[in-house]
């Protein structure tokens, strides 16, 4: 659940934080005050859209934090597993966003992408708004609630997709292989590229020595100028090589020596230098005569690297090429066997479809029995929240030909389903999606929460202004629901009812008031006496009615033995 709600700079409000608790938690205020503010906070924290335009006037930035409790729950276990981010003992998502339109979010402190966020949060808060029920109003989603209601389901569908992926499976290499003809043009085509990558067979490293070997024939001459160079300095002619200079430096020390034997020591190193030199320009010498410069032997250099460069260019780099000869292999034989391999599919496909359509029949089976007590669930919840004349049905549509199941199946079966409702007596069943009545609509979501708050693994409900359209008794009605879904789950509720507000556990106000030439919205924890004169507000009374207060008494007197009656 979440426990507190951090904001900065967002709208009217420049930094607040609220904290939450478990049970049921109500926000109220005057029309403007900033309830949408909040709800608005809590969506950009969740992922939605970063809409620069609830940055506060005048500042550069906006930020808001929510922190969660959830971190027990498995499925938020598995996404931060799954991204990386360690568990901590409270679960930190922060989102910033600036003028500039750059959005920054993050999860314990770890940076993620918005795709990532939206992925983790789905499991710990659902939102839902009189403007915001395009999930349940999208008929896609409706076998998935019906699934869920009916646990029994998830098993069949199970069983059902292991056939199901099987038989699709076999029949995409089937279709794989194509006609004989395409077959026959594909073989040619991969005993083609075995044989070019053969015939050239460069190996890893070759290229490199190949362009070694060309700069050295192309830079032939001038090595040659230069080895002919040095030889000539070591052992030129007309004695002026540095051999037979030091051979007369050691000539002219020798002739002294008889005078001073202290010399004998640099005549025995000249002797060394003398040697080493020799050696060296012998070694010279063999390397000008090995010199030699063959164009064609340079061209044959040029072709091999070019023939190299156009094997990589069509099929990777040559550390690559051996899984991709593998895999041309592996391709050629399933091609040449292809006659074989495709009796072999077939037979898998035929297997595997008719399991598959087995288990679709007992998935048809199942949603069918499983919608009669759905549909009675729903109508039962309808009619306490003051739709008695309701009629409503999850309608089940399923192949008449047997032979169409697979055609038109997908991972959840061949069945489709929608939502059907007569909110009047006398009207036909219609679409939920063309309901007119944002009342109805509301309550139906609510009715629809009571049933699988239960089955949801969300934390988290959030209800914006679900009550409009309602009042009197059946607000009272919708309180109670409220309460009850409260009962295992954290909800937060905005609402402008004094039904609702006197059923809160915890109940918050949102007030706004002007500072130094500033607007600004805050929110407060109300006491028992705080929330008694607001649920006075909110009923119409003046702050001073003797009668107004004791109607705000009796209504959370009536909350309080609701709630005791359900302990």
């Amino acid at each position: 659940m979440i426990t507190s709600l951090y904001i900065k700079n967002i709208a009217l409000i420049r930094e607040h934080t609220l904290e939450f608790a478990e049970g049921l938690n109500v926000l109220s205020g005057e029309t403007g005050a900033g309830k949408s503010i909040i709800i608005d906070s809590l969506n950009f924290v969740l992922g939605d859209r970063a809409d620069k335009s609830l940055i506060r006037h005048g500042q550069s930035s906006a930020t808001v934090e929510a922190i969660f409790n959830d971190n027990n729950n498995k499925n938020v276990i598995a996404v931060l597993e799954e991204f990386g981010i360690d568990r901590e003992e409270n679960l930190i998502v922060k989102r910033t966003m600036s003028e500039n339109g750059r959005s920054d979010c993050r999860v314990n402190g770890r940076a993620v992408t918005l795709s990532q966020l939206r992925k983790l949060v789905a499991h710990l808060v659902d939102i839902h708004s009189q403007h915001e029920n395009q999930a349940l109003l999208n008929e896609a989603n409706h076998i998935l609630i019906l699934d869920k209601y009916g646990k029994s389901i998830l098993t069949l569908k199970e069983k059902f997709n292991v056939h199901f992926n099987a038989y699709l499976k076999a029949k995409e290499e089937i279709d794989a292989f194509e006609d004989e003809s395409a077959r026959t043009r594909k073989i040619d085509s991969l005993e083609y590229q075995i044989a070019e990558i053969e015939r050239v067979n460069p190996q890893i490293g070759e290229e490199d020595n190949l362009i070694t070997q060309r700069n050295k024939f192309q830079n032939s001459e001038r090595i040659a100028n230069a080895l002919s160079a040095s030889y000539t300095a070591l052992d030129g002619e007309e004695s002026f090589g540095a051999i037979n200079l030091t051979q007369i430096a050691i000539r002219e020390i020798n002739a002294v020596l008889r005078f001073d034997n202290k010399f004998e020591n640099l005549s025995e190193r000249l002797e060394s230098v003398k040697i080493e030199l020799r050696d060296i320009a012998d070694e010279l010498s063999n390397e000008i005569e090995a010199l030699s410069y063959n164009p064609r032997e340079l061209e044959q250099i040029e072709e091999r690297i070019a023939e190299i460069r156009k094997i990589k260019k069509r099929y990777g780099t040559i550390e690559e090429l051996p899984e991709f000869l593998e895999r041309t292999y592996r391709e050629l034989e399933n091609l040449k066997n292809a006659e074989q391999k495709i009796l072999e599919l077939e037979q898998i496909k035929i297997e595997e479809g008719n399991l598959a359509i087995d288990y679709a029949l007992k998935l048809h089976d199942e949603r069918v029995k499983v919608a009669k007590s759905f549909n009675n669930a729903i109508v039962k919840n309808l009619k306490e929240l003051g739709m008695k004349n309701t009629t409503f049905e999850a309608e089940i549509i399923f192949p008449e030909n047997k032979d169409c199941i697979l055609s038109t199946a997908n991972e959840n079966g061949a069945d489709s389903v929608r939502f059907l409702i007569s909110p009047n007596l006398g009207e036909p069943l219609k679409p939920l999606s063309k309901i007119a009545s944002g009342g109805e609509m509301s309550r139906f979501m609510l009715g629809l929460k009571n049933i699988t708050a239960e089955l949801e693994e969300i934390d988290t409900l959030v209800f914006d202004e679900i009550d409009t359209g309602i009042s009197g008794l059946i607000a009272k009605v919708v309180a109670q629901k409220l309460s009850d879904v409260s009962k295992n789950r954290q909800v937060l509720a905005v609402t402008h009812l004094p039904q609702l507000a006197s059923m809160a556990d915890h109940h918050y106000l949102i007030t706004k008031y002007e500072k130094e030439g500033q607007t600004i919205t805050e929110v407060h924890l109300l006491d028992e006496l705080g929330s008694v004169k607001e649920v006075m507000r909110l009923a119409g009374s003046d702050a001073t009615s003797i009668v107004g207060e004791q109607n705000a008494l009796e209504l959370k007197n009536w909350a309080k033995s609701y709630k005791n009656s359900k302990k």
